[in-house]
């Protein structure tokens, strides 16, 4: 079997993915992974076989608002009244709008650009028998319809564009009569409209979508799923000689992601009550921040760590606690180690809130990951961890929150229950099979 996976060219997106290829490539299938231009070496160093076409496409506020990617909130919120959306629908709808739409818009131009169609002419002239591809990414449904191969999403968080697919079938009239189509679908149209295609259920969805997060925080009713287990890749690395022996005392790893980095200055408003809070706790803290996100913490306390980064799949196996932003890969990576999750989060709606012109165009955006609803709710349900809210809680309550994880017996026992139901799911190497009749081929 011949396959192509594509994904974002980042390495949040990237090392998702990889696994997926890998165990295709080491049951024997052909396996090329397509991507924008600024990913190759991540994928190169898997040991797998990339191609891109053209040049990096600036990544920076002033070239999205020049060619009109920006969210626009006016429409974001007009579009929620038009659906009729409730609260919790409104958070799904806010993260699809503001982050996923604008996605799709920034890598399906409406004009003909180099890295989009290059792709296209790839996997018309490789001709995979299967296209795999990133959800975040929908151009690789439009290279596996351009070549006339079946194709599947590859969930890399909660299915918002399933999700939103869903609830204009439903409930979308009013919409397209007031606002307008699905962001998602007018998005696709042009570069659809450029290869001949139709934009149906097919284009949007795929055949199927492999899916890691738990059933209980399933967005969709009607997308075909095939649950599949978190497999964290973050590349390889030279463990450091810190990491060689157990250690000491407890040990609290904490991580605010690698996204936030692309765009946040200033510091992280996060870290100050939290590193307070850690600052006369019995504990060694390994904090995964760079000295940006430190910017606002005038004294590290001398059980903190600071380290730029290194593999959570070396580092929270160590840990007792792990301290994070809520993203669906730290929460699957705390997961599969088994480790008590300590959840940042807050009940401020996200908003993408942009100033000024030119080089000095700014965004301001809540102080919460995008997946932290998803989270927090499921952590705290399960008895694996605890929310922290840094806007509303004082330095003493997260401290509190902080020392009964780590020394709360129960939160260890549901962390590894967690962690035992994450194993029972089929990992990437099981479902190839389902992929091959996907496929049509035969192994």
């Amino acid at each position: 079997m011949r396959v192509l996976v594509t994904a974002v060219p980042h390495a949040s997106h990237l090392n998702i993915v990889i696994p997926y290829a890998q165990a295709l490539q080491n049951a024997g299938h052909e396996v090329c992974v397509g991507t924008a231009p600024g990913g190759e070496q991540i994928v190169t160093a898997a040991g797998l076989t990339v191609v891109t076409f053209g040049e990096p496409t600036p990544l920076s506020l002033r070239n999205w608002k020049e060619h009109g990617l920006l969210p626009d909130q006016e429409v974001r919120e007009a579009f929620a009244d038009a659906l009729g959306l409730s609260p919790a629908e409104r958070d799904y709808w806010d993260v699809f709008y503001q982050y996923y739409a604008f996605n799709a818009r920034f890598f399906l131009q409406r004009e003909p650009r180099e890295d989009i169609d290059g792709l296209v002419a790839f996997g018309r002239a490789w001709q995979p028998d299967l296209v795999l591809w990133d959800a975040w990414f929908p151009l690789g449904g439009v290279v596996a319809r351009a070549c006339g191969a079946p194709h599947a999403r590859l969930l890399i968080g909660p299915d918002y564009s399933g999700w939103a697919h869903e609830v204009f079938a439903g409930r979308g009239g009013p919409a397209r009569a007031t606002v307008g189509e699905n962001p998602l679908v007018e998005a696709l149209r042009p570069v659809a409209d450029r290869y001949g295609l139709d934009v149906d259920d097919d284009l949007v969805l795929g055949g199927l979508a492999l899916d890691p997060i738990p059933a209980e925080r399933r967005l969709t009713a009607h997308a075909p799923v095939r649950p599949v287990r978190w497999i964290t890749y973050n590349g390889g690395a030279v463990k450091p000689s810190w990491l060689h022996a157990r250690p000491e005392r407890p040990r609290v790893a904490l991580t605010l992601g690698l996204s936030v980095r692309l765009w946040q200055r200033g510091g992280d408003p996060r870290l100050p009550k939290l590193i307070e809070a850690l600052d006369d706790q019995d504990v060694e803290v390994v904090a995964l921040c760079t000295g940006e996100q430190l910017a606002r913490i005038p004294r590290l306390p001398g059980n903190v760590r600071p380290v730029d980064y290194v593999p959570l799949t070396e580092l929270l196996p160590t840990c007792s606690a792990v301290i994070h932003h809520g993203s669906s890969g730290a929460f699957m990576s705390s997961v599969a180690a088994g480790v008590p999750q300590l959840v940042v989060h807050t009940g401020e709606s996200i908003r993408m809130i942009f100033s000024g012109e030119g080089e000095d165009i700014s965004v301001s955006n809540a102080d919460r990951d995008a997946d932290s609803w998803l989270t927090a709710g499921y952590v705290a349900e399960r008895g694996a961890g605890e929310p922290l809210d840094h806007q509303t809680q004082s330095v003493a309550e997260i401290r509190s929150r902080i020392s009964a994880v780590l020394h709360g017996s129960a939160y260890t026992k549901a962390a590894g229950e967690l962690r035992r139901e994450w194993r029972a799911r089929p990992g990437p190497a099981d479902v190839i099979p389902e992929l091959e009749k996907l496929s049509g081929v035969d192994g």
